[in-house]
């Protein structure tokens, strides 16, 4: 299994705007991709602005297919459009598991 964390900073006047977005991305992932395993969001309990998106797939060919989804590439621009600053995106592998290549480049 292949894990990404994602932890981004949405100013308030964004909020409503950015959960709407990774909504309808992750309904779309769930519905459509069989070899993701968990793709959720969160919003921090104590910083108020700031959200984490976990995402959980088979293997890499599996990320691959989802960076290159429709949905995704149409995303990844109005997200960076309601996040401030960078992405900080960790990931993280089973053991005997191969990384994958990282799709999501910071401008």
């Amino acid at each position: 299994m292949i894990t990404f964390i994602a932890r981004v900073t949405v100013r308030p006047e964004n909020a409503a705007a950015y959960e709407a977005l990774l909504t309808e991305v992750r309904g779309l992932t769930l519905a459509s991709e069989p070899r993701v395993a968990y793709y959720d969001f969160g919003k921090s309990a104590d910083e108020p602005d700031v959200y984490v998106v976990v995402e959980v797939y088979h293997d890499a060919a599996a990320h691959a297919a989802h960076m290159a989804a429709p949905w995704v590439l149409d995303s990844i621009p109005k997200s960076r459009a309601l996040v401030e600053g960078r992405f900080d995106i960790q990931q993280y592998v089973s053991p005997g598991a191969e990384p994958a290549v990282r799709r999501f480049k910071e401008s």
